[in-house]
C-alpha cells in the first residue's frame, strides 16, 4: 500500500531534479516535429555554437547563486572583456588581448567581492554600481562604437567542426562545464561552497573562512563573464557597445539558472542544469525562430517558463514548511517497511495528507506538459495567423488590400507619399582624404569612410541573378530590432513583397549581436533565395554578411549603411542618407539663427551609426556654412524623454542666453524631453531641428514648437530594400548604394506627411 506513493515521490523528485533536461528533451521534440528547418546538423550545431556565451557565464552565475550573493554586472563585464579582446588584438595578439580580457573581468570581480566582504555591502547594490561602472568604462573605450579586426583566422577556426556537431567553440563552453562541475561536486573546496551559501553558521562552526570563499565567489563569476565576453568578441572578429547585448545576457543567464534549480537563496545549484537550462532556452529562441516569429514571443514564452519554475519552486518550499519538525529518517523507514516488520504500523501524522504527497507528480507533470504545449500552441497560432497589410490607393485615396500589381511605383504609404521614386539621382561623392583617421573630427574628411562606405569598395564574387524575376521567390528579412519605425519598414517592406508575389520570413534582432548573430545561421540554415540584413551594428555585421556571402546566398543590405569591411561582402546597401539628410537640416537651421549663436545636440544611443552621422554631419556642415556659430555641448541621453529632459536642461542653465538652437537625433522621446525643459525654463526663443518624421515630431512642427525635421520614410524605407531584391532577381545590376529621397518637413508642408507613418 506504501510503494505507489513511494514511486509518486520518487518520480516527483527525479523531475524536479532534473526538470531543465525535461524541458529541453519536450521542447527539441516538439520542434523537431513541427518547426520548419529544425532538425538540421547545421541548425543543432547553431544552437550548440550559441549557447556558449550564456553557458560559460553561467557557470560564474551559478557559483555566486550558491553562495548565496548576486552579481547584476556579468553583462558589462561580457561587454567590456569582449572589447578589450577585439581592440588590442591588433597590438597584443588574440592571447594577449583575452588574457588582458580575463584579468580585467577577475579585477572587476576582485573589487565587488572586497565592497561586498570587507565593507559589508550588499551584493545587490554593490553589483549593480559595478554595472553602470563598467558600462561607461566600455563605452569611453570604444569611443560609443565598436571594435572590429579583419583577421578571421581564429574566428573561423572557433566555428568550424572538427567534427559533427563538435566546434572548438562549443567543445571550450563544455570543457568549462565539465571542470566547473567536478571542481564542484567533488573536491573539498566545492563541496564548501555550498555550506558557506547554505548556512553560513555552520560553515563557520567547521572552521571554513567565509570571506575567502565569498571573494572567490566573485572573481570566479566576472572570470566567467569575462571569458564569455571574450570568446563571443573573437568568434566575431568585433564587439559592439550596444548596451542591450549586456542585459540580455544578465537577464537570459538569469532565468537559466534558476531554471536548471539554483536557489537565490544559496547553498543549492549545479552548473550543469545551468548549462542544460541554457541549452533549453536557446533552443526555445532558435524554435520560436524557424517560426518566423519575434522576439517578442521569445520574450513571453521565456517568461512564462520562468513564471512557472518560480511558482513552483514556491510550491516546494511550502510542502517542504509543512514538514518542519518531523522526522523524515523515521518515515522514509516506515514507508520501505524496514521498521517493526511483520506488525501494522499505524499512519504517522506529518501534517501532509495522501492527496497532497499524490498531487505533487500530477503538478510536475502538468508544469512540464503545459510549457510545451503553451510553446507549441502559441508558435502553431502565430505560424498560421497572417497578418493583412492594407496600403493606400493612389486613385481617390480609397483603401486597398495589398496591391499585386506591377507598378509599384504607384503604391503609396500611410502618409500619401509613394513608398518608391523611380530613378533616384546619385550624389556627387567627393575624393577620399589620403589618411581620414588623420583628420580631426571637425573636418567632413574625417568621416568620409563612414559616410560614404560602399561607393569604391572593392567587392568580393558575388552570386549571379537567376533573371528569372521575383514572383515565388523566399526573401528572409533579419531586421535590427523593434521600434515603431521597424513597425513601419516592415509595414512598406510586406506591401512590395506582396506586389512582386514573393515569400518573406522576418526575424527580430532585438539591437542584439548576440541573437542576430545566431539568426543570421538560422537564415542561412533555410537556403533562402535571399537575404535582406538590417545590421544592429555598423561594424559587427562584417563577419556575419561574409558568413551569408561563403554560403553563397545573395544579400542586400538595408537601414544601418555597413562598414567598407562588410560591403565587400554584399550586392548592394539601400536605406536613408542620414549625412547628406542632416547636412540639409543642418543648413535650415542655421538660416533660422541668421548663422550666429550657439547651440548643442542630444545625440543618438552610443553604438548606432547615427551616434555618429547626426553628430557630426551638423558640426562639420555648420563649420562651413555658418562658421560664426558655436558648439557649446553634446551628449547623449539614450533617446528618453526623461533623460533628455535634464540634460537639456543642465544645458539651459550653464550657457543661459548663449543657448539659441538645439539639434535632436530623434524627433520622439527626445523632442518630448526637450520641450519640457525649455517650457519649464520659460525660453521660447530656442530653435529645434531633429531627425524623425515620427507623430511627435510632426505634431511640434505644425505647432511650431520645433521648426523642421527630416523626412526619413520608415516605409519607404522596408520598400526600397525588397524593390533592389526584385531588380536583381529580374537581373538588374544595383548601385552598390541607393538613397532614399531626402527632404527637410516644415511647418509650411509638413500636412502633406500626415498622418505619420510610426
Amino acid at each position: 500500500m506504501r510503494r505507489p506513493r513511494l514511486e509518486y515521490a520518487h518520480v516527483t523528485r527525479l523531475l524536479n531534479e532534473h526538470r531543465a533536461l525535461a524541458m529541453l528533451v519536450g521542447l527539441f521534440s516538439v520542434l523537431a516535429v513541427s518547426a520548419p528547418n529544425f532538425l538540421s546538423l547545421h541548425n543543432v550545431t547553431t544552437i550548440l555554437k550559441a549557447s556558449s556565451l550564456n553557458g560559460i557565464t553561467a557557470i560564474g552565475f551559478t557559483l555566486i547563486l550558491i553562495l548565496g550573493q548576486l552579481d547584476l554586472s556579468i553583462g558589462a563585464v561580457v561587454m567590456l572583456s569582449g572589447m578589450l579582446a577585439v581592440g588590442l588584438q591588433p597590438q597584443l595578439g588574440w592571447a594577449g588581448s583575452m588574457a588582458v580580457a580575463l584579468a580585467a573581468g577577475a579585477a572587476i570581480g576582485l573589487v565587488n567581492g572586497f565592497l561586498v566582504v570587507k565593507a559589508r555591502i550588499n551584493s545587490f547594490i554593490v553589483t549593480l554600481g559595478a554595472m553602470i561602472i563598467v558600462t561607461g568604462l566600455m563605452h569611453l573605450y570604444s569611443g560609443g562604437g565598436s571594435k572590429f579586426v579583419d583577421d578571421f583566422r581564429f574566428a573561423d577556426w572557433l566555428e568550424t567542426p572538427v567534427a559533427p556537431l563538435l566546434s572548438p567553440m562549443f567543445i571550450i563552453t563544455f570543457a568549462l562545464v565539465l571542470l566547473a562541475s567536478f571542481l564542484l561536486h567533488c573536491t573539498p573546496h566545492g563541496r564548501a561552497l555550498y555550506l558557506v551559501g547554505g548556512n553560513p553558521e555552520a560553515a563557520w562552526l567547521a572552521g571554513l573562512n567565509r570571506d575567502r570563499y565569498l571573494m572567490a565567489g566573485f572573481v570566479l563569476c566576472s572570470l566567467m563573464a569575462a571569458a564569455g565576453g571574450a570568446l563571443f568578441a573573437a568568434s566575431l572578429s568585433s564587439m559592439t557597445s550596444a548596451a542591450v547585448l549586456g542585459t540580455r545576457t544578465l537577464m537570459t543567464v538569469l532565468a537559466a539558472v534558476i531554471i536548471g534549480g539554483t536557489v537565490m537563496t544559496g547553498g543549492k545549484g549545479s552548473v550543469l542544469k545551468s548549462y542544460v537550462a541554457v541549452l533549453m532556452l536557446t533552443t526555445l529562441f532558435n524554435g520560436i525562430g524557424c517560426y518566423g516569429l519575434g522576439f517578442e514571443v521569445q520574450i513571453f514564452v521565456n517568461g512564462l517558463i520562468l513564471a512557472l519554475v518560480v511558482l513552483y519552486e514556491a510550491y516546494a518550499i511550502h510542502q517542504h514548511d509543512l514538514l518542519k519538525g518531523q522526522r523524515p529518517d523515521l518515515l522514509r523507514e516506515v514507508e520501505h517497511g524496514t521498521v517493526f516488520e511483520g506488525n501494522t504500523v499505524p499512519e504517522p501524522d506529518t501534517g501532509v495528507s495522501d492527496m497532497d504527497r499524490k498531487d505533487r507528480f500530477p503538478l510536475v507533470c502538468a508544469t512540464l506538459v503545459a510549457i510545451v504545449a503553451i510553446v507549441a500552441i502559441t508558435a502553431m497560432y502565430f505560424r498560421y495567423t497572417t497578418v493583412r497589410v492594407q496600403v493606400v490607393s493612389t486613385e481617390g485615396g480609397a483603401t486597398t488590400a495589398a496591391a499585386r500589381g506591377p507598378d509599384v511605383f504607384a503604391l503609396r504609404g500611410t502618409d500619401g507619399q509613394p513608398y518608391l521614386l523611380p530613378n533616384p539621382e546619385p550624389p556627387v561623392i567627393p575624393e577620399r582624404p589620403e589618411d581620414p583617421s588623420a583628420l580631426p573630427e571637425t573636418d567632413k574628411g574625417h568621416w568620409w569612410d563612414i559616410e560614404y562606405a560602399g561607393w569604391k569598395v572593392d567587392k568580393e564574387p558575388m552570386p549571379v541573378s537567376p533573371g528569372d524575376g521575383p514572383r515565388g521567390k523566399r526573401v528572409v528579412l533579419l531586421k535590427a530590432g523593434d521600434h515603431p519605425y521597424w513597425t513601419a519598414y516592415v509595414r512598406g517592406f510586406t506591401v512590395i513583397a506582396n506586389a512582386y508575389e514573393m515569400n518573406i520570413k522576418i526575424f527580430n534582432g532585438n539591437w542584439n549581436m548576440d541573437l542576430q548573430a545566431q539568426q543570421t545561421d538560422q537564415a542561412i540554415n533555410e537556403r533562402p533565395d535571399m537575404i535582406i540584413f538590417a545590421p544592429v551594428d555598423a561594424t559587427a555585421c562584417t563577419p556575419l554578411l561574409r558568413r551569408i556571402h561563403a554560403a553563397g546566398i545573395p544579400c542586400i543590405t538595408s537601414n544601418t549603411i555597413p562598414c567598407d569591411a562588410a560591403m565587400k561582402y554584399c550586392i548592394a546597401w539601400t536605406g536613408p542618407d542620414d549625412w547628406g539628410q542632416f547636412r540639409m537640416l543642418a543648413r535650415h537651421f542655421a538660416d533660422a539663427l541668421d548663422k550666429r549663436g550657439g547651440y548643442a545636440i542630444v545625440r543618438h544611443m552610443p553604438g548606432s551609426s547615427c551616434f555618429f552621422s547626426r553628430t557630426f554631419a551638423p558640426i562639420t556642415e555648420l563649420l562651413e556654412y555658418a562658421p560664426e556659430m558655436e558648439m557649446l555641448a553634446m551628449d547623449t541621453a539614450n533617446l528618453e524623454a526623461e533623460a533628455t529632459m535634464q540634460l537639456v536642461s543642465a544645458w539651459i542653465t550653464r550657457f543661459g542666453e548663449r543657448l539659441n538652437g538645439l539639434v535632436l537625433a530623434g524627433d520622439g522621446f527626445s523632442m518630448t524631453g526637450a520641450l519640457e525643459a525649455i517650457r519649464d525654463a520659460g525660453r521660447n526663443d530656442i530653435v529645434i531641428v531633429a531627425a524623425g518624421n515620427s507623430k511627435t515630431g510632426m505634431d511640434s512642427v505644425k505647432a511650431g514648437d520645433a521648426l523642421a525635421i527630416s523626412y526619413q520614410s520608415a516605409e519607404g524605407d522596408g520598400a526600397l530594400a525588397v524593390h533592389s531584391a526584385a531588380r536583381w532577381f529580374n537581373g538588374e545590376t544595383l548601385d552598390p548604394v541607393t538613397y532614399l529621397p531626402k527632404h527637410i518637413i516644415t511647418r509650411e508642408d509638413v500636412d502633406e506627411f500626415m498622418p505619420a507613418q510610426w
